[in-house]
């Protein structure tokens, strides 16, 4: 008699969960909306801090590049005493769309033959070729001295 009763129970265990109810559904759509949403939320702000971040790392790179460029041509004596003033010039071969380069010369007052080369690196947005407040740029700074 005990092995009928076993028996009797595991086929009506078996045969009672067929399928999902409406509230396992329910239970299911509100788990996946409350973890889905702000997930897709976080991806769509993760792939705008790397367009940031890839533009600031264009900027940087044509900021350096600017500064080399000028130290190189700072080698010699005569560039190196007319230097004076901001030079900028538009950034060609980097995927920076209305890039430029502006280098600026500070002569230092104490020290005689030691100039400030800042460099500044821009998206244009405007077309004024200025670098403004509102616009992406990074600034890079050096000290170079007479040869």
């Amino acid at each position: 008699m005990s092995c009928r009763w076993k028996q009797t129970i595991s086929l009506r265990s078996s045969a009672r969960r067929a399928g999902a109810s409406l509230i396992d559904v329910a239970v299911g759509a509100a788990v996946l909306s409350i973890m889905l949403i702000p997930a897709m939320k976080m991806m769509g702000e993760s792939s705008t801090r790397i367009a940031h971040v890839g533009l600031q790392d264009a900027l940087l790179f044509e900021a350096e590049r600017a500064i080399e460029t000028t130290k190189m041509s700072l080698c010699d004596v005569t560039a190196f005493d007319s230097a004076s003033g901001t030079i900028d010039t538009a950034v060609s071969d980097n995927p920076i769309t209305e890039g430029r380069a502006q280098v600026e010369f500070v002569a230092d007052p104490d020290i005689a033959g030691l100039l400030t080369i800042i460099a500044t690196a821009y998206q244009d947005t405007n077309g004024n070729r200025r670098p403004d407040s509102g616009e992406p740029q990074e600034v890079l700074q050096t000290q170079w001295s007479r040869p």
